[in-house]
């Protein structure tokens, strides 16, 4: 009569007979040293070496059922065999349960601080970007206001010097005038040169008499007027000179300094929080994919925990697959030890009644309330591109899509490599013809940039453009790369040179969504390019094993001089030396 005390197929298949003691799990602690792993590997071989135990303990106990067991062997069940059972094996089971427990408490514990600290810090973003939000709205009420001062200024100067020019003018008229008054004509007067007083003649000395009174009194007249015209030149002359002073001591002067200053400090004000709101927004983005990561951690743990099979510590199924098997093999050491019945079906019904004591607890719960699912996050809501003027100033909706893997940047703001060279920062609709700087050219690189398409046109619409020959197309250096939507489509078509080909590249089929920011890597590299939307890769070519070989700089154009430009607004443009 043989028996089989097992705790599953699989498990039993790898249980060795050569084990030679006993080991009990280790403590599980998470500590930050990296520690955890080798306290877990630790574990895993007190669990082998158990269940090799346990394994040699059926075999001993299939053997005495094969014989008629002695006092003495009988002793040996009660003090050594059921003892290890109860007190080694058994009690290490439990531990092993409680140990497995705390691990996942204890990452299910930090998983909510970190989730916390995460949504802390979401919240001090939120209130930076709308600081720097208010801000810029103050700054572009201010810059009407200097716009409007400087332009009425201007029309002040105009017509002061239109003042000025009248009133000179005036002044000629009636220095004119008063030159004029200054001559006098008089006709000749008509004297007898013979008189004879004897025929008392008085020689016409009263007519002579009136006629100088005449004369005498017209002068007077013409005097007085010639005064009154020289005191209107005078006046005139004072009154254009002090207009024209006026004028130009206005003119030198700034009368919208202060206005000037008010802005100048906004600007620099606004520059600092957006300063701050960047490194809020990448601070929370870095916490985020903290609780992400952890989150990812819970569920790999949770998974393992689950699964069966396995040759270490933490699956509860083989811990309890064990728990059974051990009680199966004390019934039927007891059984041996009281002359009991060693039947498989009285061992099975015995050892049912000695169920697991415990239940796991996977604190479904408490994880389900914790998510890592947003693609992108809007903070405030909109951002900003700031113009020479108020007009030019556009505040638009926003949001910045996230990141979670830790070897990139959470959000696109975030990213400061050396070999990375930002183009673009805020948002900005496309001009055709547009350079927005040079790069350094690599053979191996990747261009990235966040784009929110607001309609479609006929005709290819020109995104981006580098270009190391200056050239639209298709020699090699052209286009490294370019990017168009398709006619009357948001589907982009992205080319970049290759040897043989200056106009290789990949089409991705879906449409980018209108009204929505998707960010958009191309990358050239390994022999392929591949373009990614959102993180997720849209299309692929592998013909890239021979790029073209660039040397030195290109000229970044978003959009080119050959195309109209797409109806987007695109931000956050990169270009990555890889």
């Amino acid at each position: 009569m043989k028996f089989s005390i097992f705790f599953g197929a699989a498990a039993a298949a790898r249980i060795s007979r050569e084990g030679h003691g006993v080991g009990l799990s280790a403590q599980v602690t998470v500590s930050a040293d990296g520690s955890l792993s080798k306290t877990l590997a630790r574990a895993a071989e007190d669990t082998r070496t158990r269940r090799q135990r346990l394994a040699m303990l059926q075999a001993r106990a299939e053997e005495m059922a094969q014989t008629k067991l002695s006092p003495d062997a009988k002793g040996v069940i009660g003090t050594v065999l059921l003892p290890t059972l109860k007190d080694q094996i058994e009690s290490a089971v439990l531990r092993e349960f409680t140990t497995t427990q705390e691990l996942l408490s204890s990452k299910v514990g930090g998983l909510q601080s970190e989730s916390a600290v995460a949504e802390k810090a979401r919240g001090v973003a939120v209130n930076q970007d709308k600081a720097l939000d208010q801000c810029r709205t103050e700054e572009q009420t201010l810059m009407r206001d200097l716009e409007k001062c400087v332009a009425d200024r201007e029309a002040k100067i105009q017509r002061d010097a239109e003042a000025c020019q009248q009133q000179r003018a005036a002044a000629v008229d009636a220095c004119a005038a008063r030159d004029d008054a200054a001559n006098i004509e008089l006709s000749a007067l008509c004297i007898e040169t013979k008189c004879n007083l004897a025929d008392g003649n008085s020689c016409g000395v009263a007519e002579y008499k009136t006629i100088m009174e005449g004369v005498a009194a017209t002068v007077a007249e013409k005097e007085r007027v010639f005064n009154e015209k020289s005191t209107l030149c005078s006046k005139a002359q004072d009154d254009a000179a002090a207009t024209c002073a006026a004028a130009e001591q206005y003119s030198s002067s700034d009368s919208c300094a202060s206005k000037r200053e008010v802005l100048g400090s906004k600007t620099s004000s606004c520059d600092q929080s957006s300063e701050s709101a960047s490194i809020a927004i990448c601070s929370f983005g870095s916490d985020l994919q903290s609780k992400c990561a952890d989150l990812s951690e819970v569920h790999e743990l949770i998974a393992e925990i689950k699964g069966s099979s396995r040759e270490d510590s933490l699956s509860e199924p083989d811990r309890q697959a064990e728990w059974a098997a051990v009680q199966r093999l004390t019934c039927l050491l007891e059984a041996l030890r009281d002359d009991g019945d060693l039947s498989t079906e009285a061992t099975a019904a015995c050892a049912a009644d000695r169920k697991y004591p415990k239940t796991f607890d996977y604190m479904s719960e408490a994880i389900a309330a914790i998510t890592c699912d947003q693609k992108s996050f809007s903070f405030s809501g909109y951002s900003w591109i700031m113009g020479p003027t108020a007009d030019e100033c556009c505040r638009s909706a926003a949001s910045l899509p996230f990141t979670a893997g830790a070897d990139q940047p959470a959000f696109p703001v975030c990213g400061e490599n050396p070999n990375t060279e930002l183009l673009i920062g805020e948002g900005s609709e496309l001009v055709k013809g547009t350079s927005v700087g040079e790069v350094q050219a690599s053979e191996n690189f990747e261009v990235s940039f966040v784009v929110t398409p607001h309609g479609t046109r006929e005709g290819w619409a020109n995104l981006i453009h580098f270009t190391q020959t200056g050239g639209n197309c298709c020699n090699e250096g052209d286009r490294m790369p370019a990017a168009w939507f398709s006619t009357g489509t948001t589907r982009l078509y992205v080319r970049s040179g290759r040897k043989g080909s200056g106009n290789d590249g990949c089409d991705p089929t879906q449409q980018l969504p209108i009204g929505k920011a998707t960010k958009v890597d191309v990358r050239v590299a390994d022999g392929k390019m591949q373009v990614f939307y959102d993180g997720s890769k849209a299309c692929e070519k592998n013909t890239f094993g021979s790029p073209t070989m660039p040397s030195g700089t290109m000229v970044a154009y978003a959009s080119d001089p050959w195309y109209n430009p797409a109806l987007v607004t695109l931000s956050h443009l990169s270009y990555t030396r890889l």
